[in-house]
């Protein structure tokens, strides 16, 4: 099982920021989850929420660049306006990711559009879905295949252990957010989930 950190590692330092990944990586972190969204001046930016300024902010490369050689990153692809917008934001991504061959590096989004774009724009960059609700596990499925999902980031109080051996038995990897009660990681690493998010990550057992 992956120990993931949650927006680097969010319980131990500033999230999002170069000191909360390498928070990340001395609490030996497998990789950090990440947010980034694209501005409408067409920056790539690191913030959890949608950014007013780019002051104060990573750009993805610098992002990119100082976990590079050090640890794996999710970069969760973040959009607030229209499936177009999420459609260019993983385009422009999944572009950049490519260009970089960084092959730790990998995306992820709620909207199905974002992962649409890095599809089409860069195959070779893996992406999976995040979803907080109980989809119908079969169209959740055949959705994954039609848009050749590596992964399902699913939030913690929908997985089930039927739900995890549904995915696996697709092919596909269960990394589950955000959890910190270590009786909660408990359970979730017995149902046999691939990676566990956390605000404290050092929480989460490796193996």
């Amino acid at each position: 099982m992956r120990r993931i950190g949650h927006r680097g590692a969010k319980g131990h330092a500033p999230e999002n920021t170069i000191a909360s990944y390498q928070a990340a990586i001395d609490l030996g972190c497998d990789e950090i989850e990440t947010d980034m969204w694209l501005t409408d001046g067409g920056a790539l930016v690191i913030s959890h929420d949608r950014p007013v300024s780019t002051t104060g902010l990573l750009t993805l490369d610098e992002a990119l660049d100082f976990c590079r050689g050090r640890i794996a990153v999710n970069v969760e692809l973040k959009c607030a306006m229209s499936d177009a917008q999420a459609a260019e934001t993983g385009q422009r991504v999944a572009e950049r990711i490519g260009r970089r061959r960084d092959a730790d590096v990998y995306v992820s989004s709620f909207w199905y559009p974002a992962l649409q774009g890095a599809r089409a724009a860069a195959p070779q960059v893996r992406r999976a879905f995040v979803f907080g609700a109980a989809p119908d596990t079969g169209a959740l499925l055949a959705q994954a295949r039609a848009l050749e999902l590596w992964a399902l980031h699913p939030e913690h109080w929908y997985v089930t252990p039927e739900r995890v051996a549904a995915a696996h038995g697709a092919g596909l990897r269960v990394n589950v957010w955000t959890v910190n009660d270590p009786e909660e990681i408990a359970t979730l690493a017995g149902w046999g989930v691939d990676g566990i998010m956390s605000d404290y990550p050092e929480r989460v057992p490796k193996g």
